[in-house]
């Protein structure tokens, strides 16, 4: 489970707030360091693609750190185990989706930075 929804439950439905402000403060900067750097507005579809799917890597790789270690240093218990495995196989699960997600658009932004770096 994402660590943003990690205290949500039936009787506390609050996301862990700071989480996600982290993860959009990421994928914020990214934006910012390429417009800051000149990227045009033709490539705004891209950058949002690569800007949001980095973010939420970076976010989930935190969660899959915290998830692994507490694993590792957890009770013994083959119930509580498999529940750990199958919270870890979701992060990466969702890891996997935006890795394929960011594949092509990461592509195009460093062909137009290669382009950029070439004509200077």
């Amino acid at each position: 489970m994402p660590e943003c929804l990690e205290n949500v439950s039936s009787d506390d439905p609050t996301p862990n707030l700071e989480q996600a402000r982290r993860t959009a403060l990421m994928a914020h900067s990214i934006v910012i360091m390429l417009k800051e750097m000149g990227l045009p507005d033709e490539k705004d579809d891209t950058l949002s693609i690569v800007c949001t799917d980095l973010g939420d890597i970076w976010g989930m790789q935190e969660e899959y750190v915290t998830r692994l270690q507490s694993m590792l240093r957890g009770e013994r218990d083959w119930s509580l185990l498999a529940d750990a495995l199958i919270d870890i196989s979701s992060i990466v699960e969702h890891m996997a989706w935006h890795a394929t997600s960011v594949r092509e658009s990461i592509l195009e932004l460093a062909e137009y930075c290669y382009s950029q770096s070439e004509s200077k």
